[in-house]
């Protein structure tokens, strides 16, 4: 029960980012988590360090305008430099390596990607992307699977709970304090900032950060209108003693309900693929994942499985972020739809620029469409269902 300018809650890449920036600048903070640090999809994520946003940048243009599309580039190009002065200032070792491949699975898709590239080229100056033709492509990950894809010099893979623990470790030596194992049950906003109720008692604070991402559990309705848990799964596969990915560090298909895969330090094959919309997890997750694995994979059918695990992460209807304030001290980020191991710690970042008075960049992600979902809390699991099986369809097409 104590007082602080800033209080957190999620122990995440978003939740610790902006702990690091507050700290840093000499801010009083504290972070709540209902579990313990990187529990959710911070720590049990595929790793993959992508490019952009879960939609190309001619969507954003349509739909924001040039101008507001090119600053969410630049943000999201800031986002990878931030993650590398993270990994620099703090020395902080988490397997970062860049090289990471997107395959496409049908040729519609592959001709998507080169004029894609080339937008990417002509109007944001991104030279880090080459092309790969079919053979090149299979070639580069060991597969017959793909019908092309682009290689992104400047996206690649980061080990994504050695990141976070360095930069909770970072945080706390720089005076934040986290408590774990402690839910946040209540938020009621006063005269004096924000009180929170937690299941040990209660914290003030005169700003609070909703940094919980599909972990919410009820605690603002805001938020959860607009982020939606979803569960996905990974299995990592015993040390291999050949090199399966031997031009590429990674890699993710361009389906929508994406396969995505990345070469570890220690040579293992690290593969996700399948989701579940309901909170009942297959019983077998490795057999769950393993099907998708073999139809990229057939040759590693009898490679042993030595881990499979899975977790909730927070998906938005258009696929981007929710960054808002909510309240009158209330402000939260969540939703990355996938690509959080490397904008959630950035965004965490810009929470923490915000609250010391630079607010532009938060502006900007503001302005990104973000809908509620349709049906309520009732009926947004079963629309959803409903929905993300008519796109399983369409990725089976030619």
């Amino acid at each position: 029960m104590q007082d602080f300018d800033v209080a957190i809650i999620g122990g995440g890449l978003t939740g610790i980012g902006a702990a690091l920036k507050l700290v840093k600048n000499n801010v009083n903070v504290a972070v709540i988590e209902a579990h313990e640090i990187g529990a959710g999809a911070s720590g049990r994520n595929g790793g993959l360090v992508c490019s952009g946003y879960r939609h190309d940048q001619i969507w954003l243009e349509e739909k924001m305008g040039k101008s507001e599309a090119h600053e969410l580039w630049d943000i999201s190009q800031g986002a990878k430099k931030n993650l590398e002065n993270i990994l620099s200032e703090n020395q902080i070792n988490a397997d970062y390596e860049k090289g990471l491949l997107f395959c496409a699975h049908n040729k519609r898709m592959f001709d998507w990607l080169q004029s894609d590239m080339a937008h990417l080229q002509n109007e944001y100056s991104y030279n880090d992307l080459e092309i790969l033709d079919e053979s090149e492509c299979n070639h580069a990950i060991s597969t017959k699977d793909y019908k092309g894809g682009v290689l992104d010099k400047g996206a690649g893979r980061v080990h994504p709970l050695k990141l976070l623990y360095g930069m909770a470790n970072a945080a706390i030596k720089n005076g934040a304090i986290i408590y774990e194992k402690t839910r946040a049950i209540a938020i009621e906003e006063n005269s004096n900032g924000v009180k929170i109720i937690h299941e040990n008692g209660h914290i003030n604070a005169k700003n609070l950060l909703i940094c919980g991402d599909g972990y919410l559990h009820s605690i603002n309705q805001e938020v959860e209108a607009k982020v939606l848990p979803i569960s996905s799964f990974v299995i990592a596969t015993e040390k291999l003693d050949f090199d399966l990915m031997p031009n590429a560090i990674g890699a993710m298909d361009t389906k929508f309900v994406v396969n995505y895969f990345q070469k570890t330090f220690d040579n293992r094959l690290l593969f996700g693929g399948g989701e579940k919309y309901t909170p009942n997890w297959p019983k077998d997750i490795a057999g769950f994942v393993r099907k998708n694995l073999l139809k990229i994979y057939p040759q590693l059918e009898n490679v042993k499985i030595e881990h499979a695990w899975g977790g909730a992460l927070g998906i938005t209807p258009t696929r981007l972020p929710f960054v808002r304030k909510i309240g009158k001290a209330i402000y939260s980020a969540s939703g990355y739809s996938g690509q959080g191991v490397l904008l959630a710690p950035f965004f965490g970042d810009i929470l923490g620029q915000m609250i010391l008075g630079d607010a532009q960049k938060f502006e900007t992600l503001s302005k990104m469409p973000v809908p509620d979902f349709p049906g309520g809390r009732m009926f947004r699991f079963p629309l959803l269902t409903a929905a993300m099986s008519y796109y399983s369809i369409l990725d089976k097409l030619p």
